[in-house]
């Protein structure tokens, strides 16, 4: 098991169960009381836990922070024509024939990928199953799809892992198209995933350019691991949602802001 899978373990197991002792973490996950000890105070450093004498102590999150990772189907069918809006937005006014672009799997992201099949030259790279196949119609020669191996994670669509993190360290891309499932003004953009956002990352130390698309009822929301802050992207696309404090902030920033 890889550490990012064990600290997701870890998290689930100390949620079932409340607390946990150090021998119990080890003897169920195969490792040394060392390793889990390690894992523990990265976990409480991220404030997901608390240790104890001898263990630790699953912290619960609040409702609106640290929420569970929706299903894709209802990650789809929310805010659907808003995501469609951004999408349709961000394809036209920052893809240009010739480019090479990475999108992630985002269900705001991933429906850019139908809006490119115009473009006469294009190369796309990705990890996930739903940019892939929503591409796949347009597909020739001079618009290349290319996609990451590495393991499937069957909640998000999205491939995972060492593999897919080294894909996209060997390329360099003109712009990532990125989104998250949450954004605060303190913690940045967050996902609930440590394997995703390891792969988002690497996703975007290998463009020249980060584009954010979040609809703007992921503001105010948090989860379990950071993604980027606003000073990792250059262009911010939302919606008119958008609070107006959470405008200033984002302006002042000196990012970009367009809001569809």
């Amino acid at each position: 098991m890889l550490p990012l899978q064990r600290k997701q373990a870890l998290i689930a197991y100390l949620a079932d169960r409340g607390a946990a002792t150090l021998k119990e973490l080890s003897d169920r996950f195969g490792v040394s009381e060392m390793t889990v000890r390690r894992d523990l105070n990265e976990l409480e450093q991220e404030n997901r836990i608390r240790r104890s004498h001898g263990g630790a102590v699953y912290l619960k999150p609040e409702q609106e922070i640290g929420q569970d990772e929706p299903e894709m189907t209802a990650k789809q069918a929310i805010n659907r024509d808003v995501k469609d809006r951004l999408a349709a937005y961000a394809a036209q006014k920052f893809v240009r024939s010739g480019d090479t672009v990475v999108l992630e799997n985002g269900t705001t992201v991933s429906r850019m990928a139908e809006r490119l099949g115009h473009l006469e030259q294009l190369t796309l790279l990705t990890n996930g199953i739903d940019t892939l196949s929503r591409f796949r119609p347009y597909a020739t020669d001079k618009r290349a799809i290319i996609s990451c191996g590495g393991m499937l994670r069957d909640i998000s669509g999205t491939f995972v892992g060492s593999v897919a993190e080294e894909f996209f360290s060997r390329y360099h891309a003109d712009t990532l198209f990125l989104s998250a499932l949450g954004y605060t003004p303190e913690t940045g953009f967050t996902d609930p995933n440590l394997m995703d956002t390891q792969v988002k990352k690497n996703m975007i130390r290998s463009a020249n350019k980060v584009v954010m698309l979040l609809d703007s009822s992921k503001i105010g929301k948090r989860y379990f691991s950071p993604v980027a802050t606003l000073a990792d992207i250059h262009v911010f696309v939302t919606d008119s949602g958008l609070q107006q404090e959470d405008r200033e902030r984002i302006e002042e920033s000196g990012v970009e802001l367009h809001i569809v």
